[in-house]
Formats: C-alpha cells, sequence, structure tokens
C-alpha cells in the first residue's frame, strides 16, 4: 500500500507540473523567455551552439562512414532489445506478485526510479541527451540540412539539450541520408555507454586495490548468530578466535564446535571492532514439503551434526549430503537459541530426516540427497572483495560462451541492485584507489567513477529505447523507412498508396507490441 501511495504522489506531481507548464505555454507565457511546452517538456530554445554543430561536422567523410555505422548498431541493438522484452515476457508468470517491477522501476528518470542516485543520475541524463540530440544535429549538417534551433531541455530540472533539425527538409530527403540522421542519436548514446564503461572498468576500477583481503559482509539475515552478534552488512571480517582468516577460507573454516561462542574481529569506518558470534551452519529458510520441514528444521536453527557428522563449516555439510543416499532416514542434531541463557541448545524436535532426491525437485539437479534447505555461515551473505573488484574492472574474464558473455552484462548492468553503485559509505574504506591514481582521495576518485558509470548506465538506457521499433522513438522511424525499402524490393508492382498503408500497417503493430511487452512486465505477474 505504502509503495502504491508514492507511486500515485509522484503520478500527481507529474500531472500537475505537466498542466501547468501546458496553462503557461497556451497563455504564451513561455514564449517571453523563447520558451514552450511539449507535454510538460519544456524546451528552451537558443541560437547559440550551432556554429560548434558546424565545427564538429567538418570532417564529412568521416561522419558519412559514421553514419552506416549508426545504422549497424541501431539494427543490432533494436533486434537485442526485442529480444530481451521478448524473453522477459516470457518470464512474467514464474514471478511472484510482491517481486514484480514497478511503475517508477521502469522509469529510467532521476528522483523517480529508486535505483538512480538523484545527483549521479541527473549529470548522467544531462550528458546521455545532450549527446543524443548532438549526434542529430552532426549528421543533419553533414546532409546540409539546416538546424533550426537548439536549447536546454527540461522535465522539472535539467535533463539534457536538443537540436531541432529542419523536419520538412528531413522527410524530404534521400532515405539514405534520413536512416543516418535518425540513427546518429541512438548510436551516439551506445558509443558513449562503451566508452564509459572502459573508463570506469579499465582504466580506473583496474587501478583500484582491496585495503584489506578479509571476507566483507554483504547480507545478515534476523535472528542468526551474525545477527545476535551484532554484525551489519559492510563490516569486513579480518579474524577469527585471533586467526586471519580470507574468504576462500570460510568455506572450510576449521571452526569452534558448533553453537560455541568465538570471537570475530571486523573492520568498519576505518577501525578495527571485536565482537562475539556464535559459530555453525545456520538454517535460513524451509521449503514446505521437503525433509528439512518434515523433520522439524526452523530458520535460525544451527546444524550441529548429520549421520553422526559434525558440521563445523558449509564444506562439512556440503561433504555430508554427497555421502546420503536418497530415501534413507538420518539422525540429525540440531540448535536453537535459548534466550534465557543466551546460548544454543540442543532442539528436542529435531531428531531424524529422510533425503529427498536432488533430481526430484530441481530442474537439472543431480541425483543426490537433498533436503530443500538454504544455510549460510553465521547466518551472513560475504562477498570475496578482490572477486568484486575483479568483476568491475574485468566483467568478461571467464566467459567462453554467448550465456557467459550475456550473464557477465546482466551483472554489470544490475551493479545498482546489488549495491555497488554508486560504490561508496563502507566501501571506499575497503577499494581504495591505487596504479596511477594512487595519490587520489577516496571520495574523489570513487566520485568520479562513479560518474563514468552512470553516465554509461543512462546512455544505454537511452539509446536501447530510443533503438526500439515504435514511432515516435529514433528506432520506430529507422523501422519504418527499412520496412518500406524491404517492401519496395520484394513487391515491386505495388503502388504507392498501397505500399504506404501496409508500412503504416507493421508500424503500428510494432508499436502496440512494444507497449504490450513493457507494460506485461507490470501487469502479468499480478495476474498470476
Amino acid at each position: 500500500m505504502d509503495n502504491l501511495l508514492v507511486i500515485l504522489i509522484i503520478i500527481a506531481i507529474i500531472i500537475g507540473y505537466i498542466s501547468l507548464m501546458t496553462y503557461l505555454d497556451r497563455r504564451k507565457v513561455l514564449e517571453k523567455f523563447n520558451m514552450s511546452s511539449w507535454h510538460g517538456f519544456i524546451m528552451w530554445r537558443t541560437g547559440r551552439g550551432q556554429k560548434f554543430v558546424d565545427l564538429l561536422a567538418k570532417p564529412k567523410r568521416f561522419w558519412h562512414g559514421f553514419g552506416y555505422l549508426s545504422k549497424a548498431i541501431c539494427l543490432i541493438v533494436m533486434i537485442s532489445i526485442m529480444a530481451l522484452l521478448i524473453w522477459e515476457a516470457s518470464l512474467v508468470t514464474n514471478i511472484p506478485a510482491d517481486q514484480a517491477p514497478t511503475l517508477d522501476m521502469l522509469v529510467g528518470l532521476p528522483g523517480i526510479n529508486p535505483l538512480i542516485p538523484l545527483w549521479y543520475g541527473i549529470l548522467a541524463l544531462a550528458v546521455g541527451v545532450a549527446v543524443h540530440e548532438i549526434g542529430h544535429g552532426i549528421m543533419s549538417r553533414v546532409a546540409g540540412m539546416k538546424i533550426k534551433s537548439m536549447g536546454l531541455l527540461l522535465f522539472i530540472f535539467p535533463v539534457g539539450a536538443f537540436v531541432e533539425p529542419d523536419e520538412e527538409a528531413l522527410v524530404k530527403a534521400d532515405k539514405k541520408v534520413r536512416t543516418g540522421v535518425y540513427a546518429a542519436g541512438p548510436a551516439t548514446n551506445i558509443l558513449l555507454a562503451l566508452f564509459c564503461a572502459f573508463i570506469f572498468s579499465t582504466v580506473m576500477v583496474g587501478s583500484a586495490e582491496v585495503a584489506n583481503d578479509g571476507p566483507v559482509i554483504t547480507t545478515v539475515y534476523g535472528g542468526t548468530p551474525a545477527d545476535l552478534g551484532g554484525l551489519r552488512s559492510g563490516y569486513q571480517i579480518v579474524s577469527i578466535n585471533g586467526a586471519d582468516v580470507s574468504y576462500s577460507e570460510l568455506y572450510d573454516l576449521n571452526a569452534p564446535e558448533p553453537g560455541s561462542p568465538m570471537s570475530l574481529t571486523y573492520f568498519f569506518n576505518g577501525e578495527e571492532h571485536t565482537t562475539t558470534v556464535h559459530s555453525g551452519v545456520v538454517v535460513l529458510s524451509i521449503s514446505e514439503g521437503l525433509p528439512a520441514a518434515e523433520a522439524g528444521l526452523r530458520a535460525g536453527m544451527i546444524l550441529k551434526s548429520i549421520n553422526n557428522t559434525v558440521l563445523y563449516n558449509e564444506g562439512d555439510f556440503r561433504g555430508v549430503l554427497s555421502q546420503l543416499t536418497p530415501g534413507e532416514t538420518y539422525e540429525i542434531t540440531a540448535l536453537e537459541f535459548d534466550e534465557a541463557s543466551s546460548s544454543y541448545v540442543v532442539s528436542e524436535s529435531v531428531n531424524s530426516i529422510t533425503p529427498a532426491n536432488r533430481a526430484d525437485h530441481v530442474v537439472g539437479g543431480a541425483n543426490m540427497a537433498y533436503l530443500g534447505v538454504t544455510s549460510l555461515y553465521l547466518g551472513a551473505g560475504i562477498m570475496d572483495p578482490q572477486a568484486v573488484l575483479g568483476k568491475m574492472a574485468h566483467p568478461y574474464a571467464g566467459a567462453d560462451s554467448v550465456g557467459d558473455y550475456f550473464s557477465a552484462s546482466l551483472y554489470y548492468i544490475a551493479l545498482p541492485f546489488s549495491g555497488l553503485q554508486p560504490l561508496d559509505g563502507v566501501y571506499r574504506d575497503i577499494f581504495v584507489p591505487g596504479g596511477i591514481f594512487a595519490g587520489w582521495d577516496t571520495d574523489v576518485f570513487w566520485v568520479t567513477a562513479n560518474c563514468f558509470y552512470w553516465v554509461f548506465w543512462i546512455s544505454l538506457m537511452l539509446g536501447m529505447t530510443n533503438a526500439l521499433p515504435a514511432v515516435p522513438l529514433d528506432g520506430g522511424f529507422l523501422f519504418r523507412d527499412w520496412i518500406d525499402t524491404l517492401i519496395r524490393k520484394v513487391k515491386k508492382g505495388m503502388s504507392d498508396e498501397e505500399r504506404e498503408k501496409v508500412v503504416s500497417s507493421i508500424s503500428y503493430t510494432f508499436i502496440i507490441l512494444v507497449v504490450f511487452l513493457i507494460a506485461w512486465q507490470l501487469i502479468g505477474p499480478r495476474l498470476f
């Protein structure tokens, strides 16, 4: 309900703003300031900047080649984004309603989309829109078409620049020229995104170093030893019972007896702290109807032993599972927290468990024991800081298939979802500038790096969105011209009127398809 209220408030503010700007435009108030409103977007026109565009457009041979490259980029992106939307639509019925995307998540505007940080978003949007429009302007001048005006584009706050080519001249222009103008905007955004990704990853993050090598806590689950011990997201584990520990060592850690207290030292905000936590592999969740639930296991319990084998760490737990036979019954001992003594005691409700076959419950699962339980040591999710830095600096390292490259690309784009963009707060104590940036202040370094990432992110979104085959987007006009050219070649005897009807029908069909695929992500999960 709270989320719905926020969305309604945002919609009300936007409607109010659009209504006010439309009213001022009709009363010719905006005209006095060389402004006009188009559905709330304010175009502040000026003649300045045209000489700069003319200067950029001088190497015409280069820009003619760029025009062909732009069309190729737009075609590839158009096919890719449509395939992605169709793939996402096929997954909708498997998405729970409470995990479905909301309207604000699909709107790529800072201040509305909660993933986009406000100031980084405004900067990136201004740069992305300006580059997009300048791309159109340069190709217009290369083709000899006039630019009616240039200026700033505002929607509540500045969102970039715009270039107004001569629309009449653009319509009358040769189709090869016109498609070059349309393609320049999205393609320029895509190329800018790739450039900024290179600067962010290879140049900046590639020079960063890990200050401390210990594992970093990313998630602390409620009611677990980590939570009870006061551990929180962003803490970096330094040592356990006085012994230094790395990320790789935690899996097979020579840990104390399950449920016994131990000393844990962590690094946070530039200082070391020590707390006491209870050791053990902790149950995080139980799948109803599966062996763990039937055995009486509950979230928050510590797994002490299975088949008389003590589980000191995650490695022991996985090793025991590999030795059990599905369908046979084994002894199991679990510990639960006793508030009166502030310690973990043996649970009397858990005595035995009969594993199922993983292959019967997990698609592609192997024939092995399956309990239907998720677990983590201490009840805390952790990350390897060196691996995280490597993922950001070299996202495609180790990729050797199309699936690997696709997964790596999604991971890179989804850095904001994992809390790694913008990279700030406690992470700035973990990842510090090195190499050619060794003398930089850590805050300055990461603010600069974050700016490059968000210009990449917003420009990529602008490029992909504008490449969609739906008018009035650039991709829609490109698609329309390409379809017209294709029909001319296939149906040479067709009259201009007949061809126009076919082209329009196909264009409208794709507009409806694109709108449906986007809306389906919002509506679909809530219908099932």
